[in-house]
């Protein structure tokens, strides 16, 4: 079956799209999984000057298919001309530029953006290729206490019934801080190092949590857009837990849904001792590097 011929003005629409994009800021939202990087998007999606209107999941899903499409094609005997690594960028950044431009076309009013981005979790292990894909690119880091993680990962497993993966949650809960939380904070820190803190910012899931307003003026002024008062209060309220809720308060329990109580500190409660056993034993070292102390150590 042959492809469907290009549509009129295919290439013009391209070409608007990777201008639009160009012509504006771009910032990625990342973190492990279950830290509140879906809070961190709405929030910010909530300032008319920010258009993050999605999980586009360009660097885990994109990459592996573009480049094995190109080894498909390189295989080719009459592929006398073999496409590379910038073909393959060629593709991936024409790909998100299309899909950015209609963030950007989400928003009540397009033409007050100044900043365009996605919030994908797994960009925590790719900044490096985000940052060839848009030099200059800012990258805004959530991290959550990984025990609370592991209570809101397990609960995302057992409303899609796919716990059976793990015999228990303990062993959910040693995976989890191995192939994710320490991995996915390590790698994300060593990258927002070399880029300096003018390109690199860490929101803590606790401070959000505690101070809302605070930690949104410090990622307004990140991005130098407008973080008067009540640009602060609009963010705070499109990504409160009672809007996202339908009107729940926090600590008011609604296992089937993906905002579940909105508390700190849930794993204590939550969490049989052997799964935070085990999930310490992997992950104390970076616990102690940012500050969050042992289960032995909390007061009950």
């Amino acid at each position: 079956m042959s492809p469907a011929p290009p549509l009129p003005g295919f290439a013009a629409r391209a070409r608007a799209a990777s201008d639009r994009v160009a012509s504006l800021g771009t910032v990625f939202v990342l973190g492990c999984q279950k830290s509140g990087t879906t809070w961190l998007q709405l929030l910010l999606d909530a300032h008319p000057e920010i258009a993050l209107n999605g999980e586009g999941h360009f660097t885990s899903v994109l990459v592996p298919v573009i480049v094995k499409a190109i080894e498909t094609h390189n295989a080719q005997a009459k592929a006398v001309f073999k496409l590379d690594n910038d073909d393959a960028l060629a593709c991936l950044r024409g790909l998100i530029d299309r899909t950015l431009s209609r963030y950007v076309d989400s928003k009540l009013a397009p033409e007050r953006v100044r900043w365009v981005g996605d919030k994908t979790p797994e960009a925590a292990v790719s900044i490096p290729l985000l940052e060839t894909l848009y030099p200059g690119s800012r990258f805004i880091h959530v991290i959550r206490d990984g025990r609370d993680g592991v209570v809101s990962g397990w609960a995302h497993l057992t409303r899609d019934n796919n716990t059976s993966r793990f015999a228990t949650v303990a062993d959910y809960a040693e995976y989890f801080a191995t192939g994710h939380w320490t991995s996915y904070i390590t790698l994300a820190r060593r990258a927002g190092a070399e880029l300096g803190p003018s390109r690199y910012m860490e929101v803590r899931y606790e401070d959000l949590h505690a101070d809302g307003a605070r930690e949104t003026e410090r990622m307004l002024r990140f991005l130098g857009v407008d973080h008067a008062p009540e640009a602060i209060a609009a963010c705070v309220k499109g990504g409160s837990f009672e809007r996202l809720t339908g009107g729940r308060s926090r600590g008011e329990r609604d296992a089937t849904s993906h905002f579940r109580n909105g508390q700190i500190g849930d794993f204590l409660t939550s969490l049989p001792e052997d799964a935070i056993a085990r999930f310490e034993r992997v992950a104390l070292p970076l616990m102690r590097e940012l500050g969050y102390p042992p289960a032995a150590a909390i007061a009950r």
